[in-house]
């Protein structure tokens, strides 16, 4: 029933009130992404064990219309849910179910176990609008790969991939205060994760997946293709 009413909205032509998309993507208050001008689709998103994979959930209903919002999960707690508002540029963690009014930004920040099997998982946002139920329908796929402990920043202040292999410098502004969450904090914690991921892999291997050193600015989620290499390894 709850899948049907998804197919109804787009049937109907009517705009999805509940969408996710990368934590690359970038997206305005008014819930549209300004770049890429083709996102990428996330519905079977490969996450990494011991350690975080983050996603944009935008909520898109009329000013006014009430909402609430909620993760399921099949296993139950196969993955930490984490869940943020967004507010300017600060992330506001909130509580599940999430009630709302409004088009909203969300992130959602997975945490998975080091020992979590390898497999596919029900990772769900639901929204309840208008006394009815939307899905979006995400699997995501438990890889092998598994983030070292110890120091995820490897020493060194977000040593990025692009920046070893291309000389360029990437300036990610000042740190927040410790009491103060960020997508910038988020994106850049992430980024430490490939850089252990990616430390006893050869310069040549990498430049293989990155390509040329000549990035595209209109595409911030280029780089997930080095993400996608990082994960499929053992």
């Amino acid at each position: 029933m709850k899948t049907a009413v998804f197919l109804l909205l787009a049937a109907c032509g009517w705009a999805q009130p509940l969408l996710v998309y990368s934590e690359l993507a970038r997206i305005d208050p008014a819930g549209k992404v300004t770049a890429p001008a083709e996102p990428r689709e996330i519905l079977s998103p490969a996450i990494v064990r011991n350690g975080f994979s983050s996603f944009q959930v935008v909520v898109d209903v009329p000013r006014g219309t009430a909402y609430q919002l909620y993760v399921a999960q099949n296993p139950e707690n196969a993955v930490e849910v984490t869940l943020y508002r967004e507010n300017g540029d600060k992330l506001e963690r909130v509580q599940q179910p999430v009630s709302g009014t409004g088009t909203q930004v969300f992130w959602m920040d997975l945490w998975t176990a080091r020992d979590a099997p390898v497999a596919r998982i029900k990772v769900e946002p639901q929204l309840h609008v208008n006394n009815d139920w939307v899905i979006y329908p995400m699997e995501a796929r438990v890889m092998e790969a598994v983030v070292p402990d110890g120091d995820r920043a490897n020493g060194a202040p977000l040593a990025w991939i692009q920046q070893r292999l291309c000389g360029l410098i990437i300036d990610v502004g000042n740190e927040p205060r410790l009491s103060q969450i960020t997508a910038q904090r988020l994106r850049a914690r992430n980024a430490q994760q490939d850089v252990v991921l990616a430390a006893h892999e050869s310069d040549d291997e990498l430049q293989m997946v990155l390509g040329s050193c000549k990035l595209p600015v209109d595409n911030p989620e280029w780089y997930l293709r080095i993400r996608d290499y990082l994960l499929r390894l053992r």
